[in-house]
């Protein structure tokens, strides 16, 4: 019996897995694979006290100095349940595996949001993708498309910028949100032009050649792209158990001690209905959801 298990691999995870053993608990991390998101990010410049780091490289960093302590880890599986069951909860994994625990954290962020096209999907991997960073060499000198004018479209424009011939961005709204100076930078690349319209089917033969999209005034266009990035956001990972409650977005919804409908299962980072999409959030929801935890856990063995 652990007293707690952490399922997740990226930074709401390992902050939590640290802060319960520095808390004196027994702790263990369920996890498919370390580093989440931020394996594509390309450049990190705004978490505090770090000027500048590679996404990976700063995955890298969290699992270091979680394997500074005392942490189990079972890595290469997902969990696929987790469930109560007298007090304690049962975290079952694909081959089968089941641990059991006082209590969970789950930190299991989001996965690529896809645009809904059957085109989409028939191309997937032959022009279409959902990571710049992981894909943008490819397409050398070429020009490629951005879907999406957010957090993660307009950080893709920057980065496809220094590849590219041409980057164009298309942003439903014609709108760029996300962080002011990477906004400012996409804006004075010479290189990128924001087109307002939605994205309405891909094209090509075999390899993509480009996409279609719907202007404001409802007339289909026709762009010549070898590379498009959907870059619109995140769907929560909450679909591992039937304990929580979610909002209309699929987040689970927590408390202020991050804790969720069902007394000892916590959830943090990307996967929760408030808080900002960001590393550092992310980071301090693992800590309060590990504090908070080890609380519930002292009690439990108490009684």
């Amino acid at each position: 019996m652990r007293d707690l298990i952490v399922i997740g691999g990226a930074s709401a995870a390992q902050t939590s897995a640290i802060y319960a053993v520095r808390s004196g608990m027994d702790v263990l991390v369920v996890a498919d694979e370390y580093g989440g998101q931020i394996n594509n990010t390309d450049i990190v410049e705004n978490y505090p006290g770090i000027k500048s780091i590679s996404g990976p490289d700063l995955a890298d960093r969290y699992i270091e100095h979680m394997r500074e302590y005392d942490v189990d880890e079972e890595i290469g599986q997902k969990a696929i349940d987790v469930r109560k069951d007298d007090g304690t909860f049962e975290v079952e994994l694909e081959d089968g595996t089941v641990f059991e625990s006082y209590s969970v954290i789950l930190a299991t962020g989001g996965s690529r949001r896809k645009l809904g096209l059957d085109s989409e999907e028939e191309f997937a991997n032959k022009g279409v993708g959902y990571c710049a960073v992981c894909d943008g060499p490819l397409y050398q000198g070429e020009d490629v498309a951005v879907i999406g004018g957010g957090y993660a479209g307009t950080e893709a424009a920057v980065y496809l910028s220094d590849i590219a011939e041409k980057v164009y961005v298309l942003s439903r709204s014609g709108i760029l949100k996300g962080e002011e100076i990477t906004i400012e930078k996409v804006k004075s690349a010479e290189n990128v032009e924001v087109i307002t319209g939605t994205t309405t089917e891909f094209y090509g033969d075999n390899l993509l050649e480009g996409l279609k999209y719907e202007d404001k005034d409802g007339e289909i266009n026709d762009l010549k792209v070898t590379g498009a990035f959907i870059e619109i956001g995140t769907v929560p990972n909450s679909d591992i158990t039937d304990l929580v409650e979610t909002n209309e977005s699929g987040q689970i919804k927590v408390n202020q001690k991050l804790e969720t409908d069902t007394e000892g299962l916590y959830a943090a980072g990307d996967v929760v209905n408030w808080g900002a999409q960001q590393l550092i959030v992310s980071a301090g929801q693992g800590c309060d959801a590990a504090l908070h935890a080890s609380e519930y856990v002292k009690q439990q063995k108490d009684n």
